[in-house]
């Protein structure tokens, strides 16, 4: 199976990778390369640049109180989004302890239809969280801004604002005649 997913990583290598929270050595992709690594493979290794952390984004544009934890559980709960076949960390535990794959392979699809449930109604302004409208505007204006000051001609606009208010104060400072 981690085979199958390294060579479906390295034909979609270019793609956007969204995923929720795995971003270390011990929930992430370094895990599942290691883990291929174990077991003789040579995973592909999916560019940071190229992964986005779902549950990282709703904080930046809901804020940290917008749901109760745990987050994926709850906002699926509060969105009233199917959860036949879902198992938290714990059940999942048990589940790999009695030996029952099928039942965890059938989370991880409920787990990837949530997650991507979630990204659809975040992305249409559909989602429903704890956070206030007042809030959520605030959030999202906030949000904008910081994504729209991260793009490179943002900042090329910028430089060349700075600069012209320069040459313009010096230009208006060489042309007043002293008193």
């Amino acid at each position: 199976m981690l085979e199958d997913f390294f060579v479906y990583a390295k034909n979609h290598e270019n793609c956007i990778w969204l995923h929720w929270n795995m971003r270390d050595a011990n929930y992430g992709f370094e895990a599942l390369e290691h883990r291929l690594r174990v077991h003789g493979g040579e995973p592909f290794s999916i560019h940071e640049a190229t992964r986005r952390n779902l549950a990282r984004m709703l904080v930046e544009l809901y804020g940290v109180k917008y749901i109760g934890h745990p987050r994926l559980e709850m906002l699926a709960r509060k969105n009233e989004i199917g959860m036949l076949d879902f198992l938290n960390g714990e059940e999942e535990a048990r589940a790999f302890d009695n030996k029952k794959y099928m039942a965890l392979h059938r989370s991880t699809l409920r787990k990837v239809d949530i997650i991507s449930d979630i990204a659809v109604r975040a992305a249409d302004g559909t989602l429903a969280t704890n956070t206030s409208r007042w809030k959520l505007n605030f959030s999202y204006f906030g949000f904008l801004m910081r994504k729209f000051g991260e793009h490179p001609l943002v900042w090329v606009l910028g430089v060349l604002g700075a600069l012209a208010s320069i040459v313009a104060l010096i230009l208006r400072l060489m042309s007043t005649k002293p008193d």
